[in-house]
């Protein structure tokens, strides 16, 4: 029987670890690391398992980029907003509103689209 010494132990540990806080940090939950990343070394593990594996990464990724891309349309949108409020004209709170109605329509692709006049609302 081959044993592991204490520093083996502490670096297998610390590996470990420094994997899980990484997935954390990823934004994968405690269930899809528990679930998916059953393994934590690379020895006897099914072929097929690694293409599951790499499967859900793959979609994992599609997700990260999907939220990156909203979160660079929100970041647009207060820049613009920003702006607007620094120098507030009419052509401004136009160039705002299109902005505005643009993320809309970007978060609600298959629903009905708001008038212009529902974007300024009731103003009086």
């Amino acid at each position: 029987m081959k044993t592991i010494g204490t520093a083996g132990i502490r670096r297998t540990t610390s590996s470990f670890l420094m994997n899980i806080q990484i997935m954390q940090y990823a934004d994968f939950t405690l269930d899809e690391i528990k679930g998916t990343f059953g393994f934590h070394r690379m020895e006897n593990v099914d072929p097929a398992y690694c293409l599951e594996v790499a499967s859900f990464l793959d979609a994992k990724n599609a997700e990260t980029r999907k939220k990156i891309a909203h979160l660079e349309k929100v970041s647009q949108l207060l820049d613009a907003a920003a702006e607007t409020l620094r120098d507030f004209n009419h052509e401004s709170d136009q160039r705002l509103a299109e902005i505005v109605r643009e993320l809309y329509r970007s978060i609600h692709k298959k629903e009905p689209e708001i008038s212009e006049e529902g974007c300024h609302g009731d103003q009086g």
